[in-house]
């Protein structure tokens, strides 16, 4: 196990490491409420969709194609130059009235893409891989506008990908995801000193 972990991560790219480590600053940067971690997020997501265009994961790829569009959001909405520190987009909880919306949008999209995922054969566990992937846009879009759940989401589709990597022992990505997890609490129990609960 150890020569196979040595093995992996002597076999890492530059780009895979370009990623990771983008990734992990962008998660630090974003709990520090910096608009700096829209920039590392928008070249991490790039490195991934470079690497599952060639290692032929096209789901994985729309997804942080779809990922940067939502990062250029998330940067517009963080850095507006008019406003003060005061005035800033404060973290908030989200609406009741968001809730039932965030849960058809999971169900629906885990069911339609989960399904065709089955049918075309491209993953070994299609509903539990597209849950994941439905949990990090409803992440990330909660990242976007400074939502404090956005956490709780960013847990549930690491451990899920954690999971997954851990069975196929892809030892670089277990770590990477392993530290995702911490940051994600650290973000979660960081951002409640700070919640508003007024729209």
């Amino acid at each position: 196990m150890l020569e196979q972990f040595l093995n992996q991560l002597a076999g890492t790219s530059w780009v895979e490491w370009l990623g990771m480590v983008t990734g992990i600053l962008g998660v630090w940067l974003s709990i520090k409420e910096k608009v700096a971690a829209w920039i590392f997020f928008i070249i991490c997501y790039s490195c991934y969709v470079y690497i599952s265009y060639h290692a032929n994961l096209h789901a994985f790829m729309g997804m942080n194609i779809v990922f940067i569009g939502i990062s250029f959001y998330g940067w517009t909405k963080w850095a507006k130059p008019s406003q003060s520190d005061a005035d800033k987009l404060p973290i908030r909880r989200t609406t009741l009235a968001h809730w039932p919306l965030i849960g058809l949008f999971i169900v629906l999209t885990t069911s339609g893409i989960g399904w065709l995922l089955d049918r075309n054969g491209e993953s070994s566990l299609p509903y539990l891989d597209t849950f994941a992937v439905s949990c990090g846009f409803t992440a990330q879009w909660m990242l976007s506008r400074k939502r404090i759940e956005t956490w709780i989401f960013w847990i549930i589709t690491d451990l899920i990908y954690l999971g997954m990597f851990l069975s196929s022992q892809s030892w670089p990505s277990v770590i990477l995801f392993t530290v995702f997890i911490g940051l994600a609490i650290k973000g979660w129990k960081e951002w409640q000193n700070s919640v508003s609960d007024h729209e």
